[in-house]
């Protein structure tokens, strides 16, 4: 017995996530973007990357991989203390498993300052692409391409509140908690310059309407959310852009009442 059964922890390996995501739905060819907790699967052999390397299988070739890779602007995300984003360096405070696929040499990443993404596979560059200029939950977006041309969302063993494809919906609603590009950030550039980007600002006191047990209350009547157990981690799977969709009439129905506003600069 190892040491980590004896914890009781479950042990799994790259072959049965593999497996278990193959058994959940998702296949070769899918493109697909991923919320991740290491820990939730009890113990995995080879850490995240068995975890990496198990979705690249499930999906094959010719799939995308895609997981945000966020710094939130959280100090230790940053290499210094001037919390300029840099592509390259500024760490994902997504988890071990976003980490991992930022740091492989095949990964693009979007260029932004609090929220971008990293992508493996043949349509990782036209996923990570253009995000500098746009909304950061734009249409046009990495996360807005992929729901809006079938892709999936993977939920390992994380819960629905960390969904960030809601956003994609209530950007389009234009709903008033969010101020579009108001928060301005540093960027540095391929060739090393240091510009001035824009950012959402986020939400500020109040209880959203919509975010989250209504969204995956009305996900689920309708029939949308395939789940599984791995090891020990609850798995969902969905098509992201019915997930949006749902997100969206949830906010023409409930966002105009709402009272909350952006959080004020500086709070």
């Amino acid at each position: 017995m190892s040491r980590y059964e004896a914890t009781g922890k479950t042990v799994v390996t790259r072959d049965d996530i593999a497996a278990g995501l193959r058994a959940l739905g998702l296949a070769p060819g899918d493109m697909v973007q991923v919320h991740s907790s290491l820990s939730s699967f009890g113990y995995v052999e080879g850490g995240a990357k068995a975890v990496v390397d198990a979705l690249l299988d499930a999906i094959g070739r010719e799939g995308t991989l895609m997981v945000p890779t966020f710094n939130h602007m959280c100090r230790e995300a940053f290499d210094d203390s001037s919390e300029i984003f840099d592509p390259k360096t500024t760490r994902s405070v997504n988890g071990a498993i976003t980490e991992e696929v930022r740091q492989r040499p095949e990964a693009s990443r979007s260029l932004h300052p609090t929220h971008p993404y990293a992508a493996i596979g043949p349509r990782a560059e036209w996923l990570t692409s253009e995000h500098l200029d746009l909304k950061t939950f734009d249409e046009r977006s990495p996360l807005g391409k992929l729901t809006s041309s079938g892709g999936k969302i993977l939920m390992l063993g994380v819960g629905m509140n960390t969904c960030t494809a809601a956003h994609i919906a209530e950007t389009r609603a234009g709903v008033r908690c969010m101020g579009y590009r108001q928060l301005v950030r540093k960027v540095r550039l391929p060739d090393g310059a240091v510009i001035d980007a824009r950012a959402v600002l986020w939400r500020g006191p109040g209880a959203c309407k919509i975010e989250w047990q209504a969204i995956e209350a009305e996900m689920r009547q309708r029939g949308l959310i395939g789940d599984r157990r791995i090891g020990e981690a609850h798995v969902m799977l969905f098509d992201g852009g019915r997930m949006v969709e749902t997100t969206y009439e949830l906010c023409l129905q409930m966002c105009p009442t709402c009272t909350v506003r952006p959080r004020e600069l500086g709070n």
